[in-house]
This record gives structure tokens, C-alpha cells and sequence, in this order.
């Protein structure tokens, strides 16, 4: 049996201390980062306050259980394995951080800006969304390990989650206007823009550059897993739960299983916070992976797909974000 150790505030509210919960057990926890020396940004649950519009937005959540987060892509693995990037407040601006994947690392800045979200490129690229202009937010990208120099791939009102195909000659990205949400394709060799699909949270599907896996919000109010070939013009609806929402989709190295972030309630807490799940690319698979009361958001996978990255603020009593790490070993 796990003990967890709670730790009341002056608002009344428990804090649960212990890294893991019990049907965690078996998945080998590990804390890579620790708050006294890093600041890490996660997630944050929000409050929706819209009316009917929900479905415009690139908030996650779901409206039967009345729970809203952030979406931001704020943890990637370089394309070796070895490095982690995070994101780190760093006077009063978010900017990127690399260190390896191993405990006793030290941190490096990569990016001197101000950005909302970032992803690592096969080719060694950072790409992120700059927003040190308040009148924009544009995606720039800069080398992961030498120099500072940035170049701005757009140039429009809001463009954020960029990700890059393996061979680097083309981006997606989510680009926001009072249409909502939809994913955009750049070629980065001659500049051609396409609109490819309605969604956010664009995550690549292999090699292939004629499909992606996103995120929808429905006007039922609930935000799903789609996988797209713009292509053929083709969607197919992977994940979706009239209790849950589930965004920030990454497929694994072999292509089988993808995981998310969404929520749950907590056995312990009897409330709702977010943990990290998995699914089959063909939506047959579902399966909770993390119980934690505390919030779950940003998974990504080890190079060989044995271990889950994740941000959580488990294990502290001040919901500080760390980067933690599990086995994945569902067959």
C-alpha cells in the first residue's frame, strides 16, 4: 500500500506528496527535475468562461465534467534520445531549456525570447511560437545547440504548435483566427502555404507528409483525438468520451500507440485533474496510464518507446511542475 502524505494550506485544500499512486504501481516513477533548481512550465487547468463557443477555442477540456486546460506543447525529446527540452519562466518570460535525459543534468537556454509552445525537430531545429510582439504570435525556429540566431517562418496574427517531417521540408502548424483553430502546412523550401484541416495540437504520423494526428474540439463540448490525410481528405475520429477530453497527441516511435493528456477523477481526491492515457492509432487499446491527483500534461516518448516523459506537479505541496518519467510496457 502507498501512503500519501497530505499537507493542508491555509485555503483548506490537500496536498499529496507522494510521487505515485497505487494503481501506478509497476511503472517505475522517476523524478527527473526537482523545483529547488528548476522552474519547469506546465499545463495549467483553466476556467472556460465562453458561452457557446468552445469548439473556436484551443482550450482543452470537457463540459460534462466541467474541466478546462491549457494545450501548450512544453516538453520534447531531441531526435537521439539523449536531451530533453522544457520550458522555464526566466524573468517573466518562457523560454526553452535542454538538458539530458539523465538526473543529475545541468540546463542550458536555447531560446531568448518569449514563447508559448516548442517542439524538436529531427533536423536539430527548436520550433516555437514567438510572442515578445503583443500584437502576434509567430513561429520562429532556432538551432537546438549552437548559437542564438532565429529565423521567423510566419507571419500572422496567432500561429503556434509547429512541428516539422523528418526530412525538414515541411511545417505544421495551428493558426487561429475568428474562424477557430485550423492547421495550416508551410514548405520551408518555397514558402507555399496550405490550409490542410480544422483542429490544433498537430503531431506528426511517421514519415508521412499527407497526414497528421489532431485535436478537435466538438460543440458538444469536448475536445478529441482525430487522425487526418488532408490529402485524400480524409478524418477519422480516434478518440473521444462524453466524460472526458483528450489533447496534446504524440504518436510512439513505432507508429502503434498514441498518448494524451485529459482528464480524470482521482479515486483519492474524488476530483478531477489531468493524467496522462494511451490509445491504439485505430482507437481500440484506450488505457490510463497515471492516477496522481496532482496534474499529468505533455507526454513524450523515449527514443525506443519504453519510457514516457511527462510534466507533473505530483510530490510537491506548492504544484511546482517537474519533468518525470515512467515505463510504458502495455501490451
Amino acid at each position: 500500500m502507498v501512503l500519501f502524505v497530505a499537507s493542508l494550506t491555509a485555503c483548506g485544500s490537500s496536498k499529496y506528496l507522494d510521487m505515485y499512486a497505487p494503481e501506478e504501481s509497476g511503472l517505475n516513477v522517476m523524478k527527473i527535475t526537482d523545483e529547488s533548481s528548476n522552474s519547469v512550465i506546465g499545463n495549467s487547468r483553466s476556467t472556460f468562461v465562453g458561452r457557446n463557443d468552445f469548439a473556436y477555442t484551443t482550450i482543452g477540456g470537457c463540459k460534462n465534467s466541467k474541466t478546462y486546460w491549457n494545450t501548450d506543447r512544453l516538453l520534447a525529446i531531441s531526435p537521439d534520445g539523449t536531451e530533453l527540452g522544457y520550458v522555464s519562466n526566466i524573468n517573466k518570460q518562457w523560454n526553452v531549456m535542454i538538458r539530458s535525459t539523465n538526473t543529475q543534468a545541468t540546463s542550458t537556454q536555447r531560446t531568448f525570447r518569449d514563447i508559448t509552445d516548442f517542439s524538436w525537430g529531427g533536423n536539430g531545429y527548436l520550433y516555437f511560437s514567438d510572442r515578445s510582439d503583443i500584437q502576434k504570435v509567430q513561429v520562429c525556429a532556432t538551432n537546438a545547440h549552437a548559437g542564438s540566431i532565429m529565423r521567423q517562418l510566419t507571419n500572422n496574427s496567432i500561429d503556434k504548435n509547429p512541428v516539422v517531417t523528418t526530412d525538414g521540408k515541411l511545417l505544421f502548424f495551428t493558426r487561429i483566427d475568428r474562424s477557430g483553430p485550423f492547421i495550416w502546412s508551410l514548405n520551408l523550401e518555397d514558402g507555399a502555404l496550405t490550409s490542410c484541416a480544422r483542429g490544433y495540437n498537430p503531431t506528426l504520423v511517421g514519415d508521412r507528409t499527407d497526414s497528421f494526428i489532431c485535436v478537435r474540439n466538438s460543440t458538444a463540448g469536448i475536445s478529441e483525438i482525430w487522425l487526418v490525410n488532408y490529402i485524400e481528405g480524409t478524418e477519422t475520429l480516434i478518440l473521444s468520451d462524453k466524460n472526458r477530453g483528450f489533447t496534446n497527441p504524440v504518436l510512439s516511435p513505432d507508429g502503434q500507440w498514441i498518448l494524451c493528456q485529459g482528464n480524470s477523477k482521482s479515486s483519492i481526491s474524488k476530483k478531477n485533474n489531468l493524467d496522462i492515457f494511451a490509445v491504439k492509432i485505430d482507437g481500440t487499446g484506450f488505457v490510463q496510464l497515471t492516477y496522481h491527483p496532482a496534474d499529468d500534461c505533455c507526454p513524450v516518448w523515449s527514443k525506443d518507446g519504453k519510457y514516457i516523459y511527462f510534466l507533473s506537479t505530483r510530490a510537491n505541496k506548492d504544484d511546482y511542475f517537474n519533468i518525470w518519467r515512467i515505463r510504458f510496457d502495455v501490451m
